[in-house]
């Protein structure tokens, strides 16, 4: 599948467990909603009409009283009464048909309902006969008190029944409200966790195959074209293609590495015949073998000579870091004395730093190694370079300092300086080949650029490792690390000897 098609499904699928609940919790609201509008609408509607009914009884009984009394004295004035009792019966009449005609309502409700509407037709009647022709009675007909009362009986029933539909709609509010939060609450939590492990799926899915390409950049950057890290190159989908790209440019970089490196093994040994013959011929001529020289020009055969050594010990040096890249670079261990070593080491830098102005220490640890095994050749060349970067870059009155001592099971050299340092942008290139740092310090100390590369190499060989910290302005530091005994890749198959 697609990468991108994968995330569009994961997204999709957070949606869509994000949108139940969601949906359901709408659902839900719409019913509170629903049971609001009743209450507001209906419920109200009905107490206010319930009201009005007995408003309006009151209205029929006072208006029919008044008709009663004022009958026999002032006809016309008990004909007003009477109109106005009519027109209130009339306002009843409309009060009980909108309660008899609410919907949806409770059998306690309707069976309210149904009674006062019998009393109301029962009172009518009796009201009607009292203002027929004759007029009332007198005295008055007992019926149409005993129907006023009853009708008045049958009011309060109905407010009962529409106040219980209230509570019964509040209730189930209540209900439907406390069911919804703990449902949306699980349903929410569930589909919260559901979405961070779809989330966690796809960023592992995502970040493993992105950690190894760029742990894979980052050796080649290093220039180790064979990384071994994990690729996604099975993938189907782009991490897949970069992945597989990424591994063909490796390929091509590392067969383009291993011609290089071929190449200037094959040159480097090629010139070094002719270097040989032209140092002989020079040798010979500044000793007079093909007749004699000048002064001057012996200077300038001397001159020629010396050339020719700085072009052979470049070329040795091309052919040492070709074969430590190529595999073909031995060691010929031997049991080294740590003290002893160290001493024969630093013996001509403390002349140097004499002449030089410079504070030169040495400090070998009580704990560290009395004896390791290495290439004592390699090791001094290694030591001695750093020593020499450190006294070309620190001028008069600096300080250089080598310090030994244990490491875990090895041993760890250190070399710090207070000279010119080196850039923060440079320090991660001084072990790339041909790389060379400015010196403000000597400016005209420029080397081959090959030296750190080489101690690189030669202590990887050991199975250690060689590192460096510096700070423009405030010196430098480097750190060799050294097994007590190196792996035996590298090693001369033959018996260690002690050195003394």
């Amino acid at each position: 599948m697609r990468l991108r098609n994968r995330i569009v499904l994961t997204l999709l699928a957070i949606t869509v467990v994000l949108g139940v609940p969601s949906a359901y919790g709408l659902v839900q609201l719409g019913a509170l909603n629903h049971i609001a509008d009743e209450l507001r609408n209906r419920d109200t509607s009905a107490t206010g009409t319930v009201g009005k009914l007995r408003t309006s009884l009151e209205k029929v009984q006072s208006t029919e009283d008044n008709y009663v009394v004022l009958w026999g004295s002032s006809r016309d004035t008990a004909a007003y009464w009477q109109h106005q009792a009519q027109k209130a019966m009339r306002e009843t009449d409309a009060h009980v048909a909108e309660l008899r005609g609410r919907a949806n309502s409770s059998p306690q409700y309707h069976r309210a309902v149904a009674e006062a509407v019998r009393e109301w037709q029962v009172l009518r009647s009796v009201i009607e006969q009292e203002q027929g022709p004759l007029g009332p009675s007198d005295p008055r007909d007992p019926r149409v008190v005993q129907a006023f009362a009853e009708m008045t009986r049958r009011v309060p029933p109905i407010t009962r029944a529409i106040d219980d539909e209230s509570s019964e709609r509040v209730a189930r509010a209540a209900d439907l409200a406390k069911t919804a939060r703990k449902t949306v609450l699980v349903a929410l939590t569930l589909a919260l966790a559901l979405t961070l492990v779809l989330g966690l799926l796809l960023t592992r899915a995502l970040l493993r195959p992105i950690d190894g390409l760029r742990r894979g950049m980052a050796h080649v950057a290093e220039g180790d074209f064979e990384p071994n890290v994990r690729v996604p190159v099975d993938r189907a989908d782009e991490l897949g293609d970069l992945s597989r790209s990424f591994m063909t440019m490796t390929a091509q970089l590392a067969e383009l590495d291993r011609l290089k490196a071929e190449f200037v093994s094959v040159a480097s040994h090629e010139i070094k015949t002719p270097l040989s013959v032209i140092r002989g011929y020079v040798s010979l001529l500044i000793d007079g073998i093909y007749g004699a020289v000048t002064e001057q020009q012996k200077k300038t055969l001397e001159s020629v000579s010396d050339q020719v050594d700085r072009l052979t010990r470049l070329v040795h040096r091309l052919l040492d870091i070709s074969r430590f890249e190529a595999g073909g670079g031995r060691l010929e261990l031997r049991r080294i004395n740590v003290r002893d070593f160290l001493d024969e080491l630093t013996g001509g830098f403390h002349v140097l730093a004499f002449q030089n102005g410079i504070d030169f220490s040495v400090n070998v640890a009580g704990d560290a190694p009395v004896n390791v095994e290495g290439d004592a050749d390699r090791l001094n060349e290694v030591l001695g370079n750093i020593l020499s970067n450190a006294f070309k870059f620190t001028g008069h009155g600096g300080k250089i300092a080598l310090d030994a001592r244990r490491d875990g099971t090895g041993l760890a050299v250190e070399v710090r300086d207070s000279g010119v340092g080196i850039p923060a942008d440079k320090l991660p290139k001084i072990f790339e080949k041909f790389y060379q740092v400015a010196n403000s310090a000597q400016p005209r100390s420029a080397g081959s650029g090959l030296g750190l590369a080489i101690a690189k190499e030669i202590v990887e060989a050991h199975g250690g490792t060689i590192t460096a910290e510096s700070e423009a302005g405030k010196g430098t530091r480097f750190r060799v690390t050294l097994p007590e005994r190196p792996p035996a890749q590298h090693a001369e198959p033959h018996a260690l000897t002690g050195r003394r």
